[in-house]
């Protein structure tokens, strides 16, 4: 099977493909070594390296300020592209074979745009726990008007309960009239503390969200001591909310 070709056939590129697979065999690594294992030029690595940012299926780390790369788990290829499931199920085992040995755990990791947030919102299925948000804004209703309503028939049917601290009353107004969610409760911070960001807090992971211009930006913390300090603190700030 041409793995290569499949991963076109989804919507990859050539050069995307060949760099997400050399990060498959290569585990979380520079870039200077995916440039040596691809064989293909510096610019085009890091073209690729950006658009599979974009598409949740790469992430980094700064260690020693230089930045480290890793490819994301094959599955995540059915977390955005779910109409195209037969053929990534064709490739995951030979994509698990390419992986090969075990790769350096990595804690955080950085997300771009659309597809970054959907990889996170999928990952909070996963947990299957509680999730906490602060400065909740209702975007993401309309930034993601076809991925929510699935995310959230799955959250009911898992039971997973949303609690909220909004930045503005018409948001929590919003969610409540118009999209009409369940499961969830929140109250409202005071005017004058609105921001561009988003905290949400779900299991062992912390997801801060900054919307800029309506395009995200996302850093993921996976930790059960920063996610515990998170919730304390949330808790804290909901108590004193009315």
């Amino acid at each position: 099977m041409d793995i290569n070709n499949s991963l076109e056939k989804l919507g990859l590129t050539k050069n995307q493909s060949v760099v997400y697979i050399s990060l498959l065999k290569l585990g979380s690594t520079n870039a200077q070594n995916i440039i040596k294992e691809s064989g293909m030029h510096r610019s085009r690595v890091y073209d690729s390296l950006e658009k599979l940012q974009q598409l949740g299926l790469v992430s980094f780390v700064v260690k020693d300020f230089k930045k480290y790369f890793q490819a994301s788990k094959p599955e995540k290829l059915l977390d955005y592209i779910y109409e195209k499931k037969e053929i990534v199920n064709q490739i995951l085992p030979e994509l698990e074979k390419i992986e090969g040995l075990k790769k350096e755990e990595i804690n955080a990791s950085i997300y771009k745009g659309n597809e970054g947030l959907k990889t996170i919102h999928s990952d909070m299925l996963k947990e299957g726990k509680e999730v906490y948000v602060l400065g909740a804004k209702g975007m993401i209703f309309t930034e993601l008007p076809y991925f929510i309503p699935n995310f959230e028939r799955e959250r009911i049917k898992k039971k997973i309960k949303f609690t909220l601290i909004y930045d503005k009353q018409e948001v929590k107004k919003f969610e409540k009239d118009i999209v009409k969610r369940t499961m969830f409760e929140g109250r409202v911070l005071p005017k004058g503390f609105e921001s561009n960001g988003v905290i949400n807090i779900f299991g062992n992971k912390v997801a801060i969200v900054l919307w800029k211009e309506k395009y995200p930006s996302a850093f993921m913390i996976e930790s059960k001591d920063v996610a515990d300090a998170f919730r304390k603190w949330f808790n804290f700030m909901y108590k004193k909310l009315k």
